[in-house]
């Protein structure tokens, strides 16, 4: 091990016995520092994974992208890409969501795409759908408006569309209201 160099068991031995925020601190600290690749993994998934559950949504994504950057595996990396794809859909992070679900399918075997696509088109709909439970409408309606920009069924498209229009109702968008009621018939 080089001089400076920290071991993973080092890095556990350290979370066991504090709070999630020192833990998060410390985990910065430890990115700045020279890890082996094991550890550098370790490090990235766990932070990750603590900013997920206090719901750092936009800086959980973009962790779990840079441990699947170094993953070795094409299956890790596709699932990692993934999973920050998830991630940046729950933070609204639509430009984010497009940089890791090209590096997915890049990762991808030509069998495993659509069922990727679809992944992606799921997990949009069930934000859309949780951002109006909460009344959260103009993050539904973002979300909304990028699942449109998706290859979907007839029957998906009328009622995302459906939706919207509702949505740009309770906000007072008229122009857009009006040009998608125009656009569906």
């Amino acid at each position: 091990m080089e001089r400076g160099e920290i071991s993973r068991r080092e890095v556990e031995t350290k979370l066991n016995s504090v709070g999630d925020y020192v833990k998060m601190d410390y985990l910065q600290q430890c990115l700045k520092k020279n890890l082996d690749f094991d550890t550098r993994k370790f490090v990235l998934t766990t932070l990750s994974g603590i900013y997920e559950t206090r719901h750092m949504l936009l800086e959980s994504g973009k962790l779990i992208r840079a441990s699947a950057e170094i993953n070795t595996t094409f299956e890790g990396k596709m699932n990692e890409y993934m999973k920050s794809v998830q991630l940046f859909i729950k933070a609204g992070a639509f430009d984010e969501v497009d940089i890791s679900f090209a590096k997915a399918l890049a990762c991808a075997a030509e069998r495993q795409k659509e069922g990727l696509k679809q992944k992606r088109k799921d997990w949009f709909k069930a934000q859309a759908d949780e951002f109006l439970k909460k009344d959260k409408r103009k993050h539904a309606m973002g979300t909304y408006e990028r699942l449109l920009t998706f290859e979907l069924q007839q029957d998906e498209k009328m009622a995302a569309q459906e939706t919207l229009l509702h949505i740009y109702e309770k906000l007072g968008k008229i122009k857009e209201y009006a040009h998608l009621k125009k656009s569906m018939h």
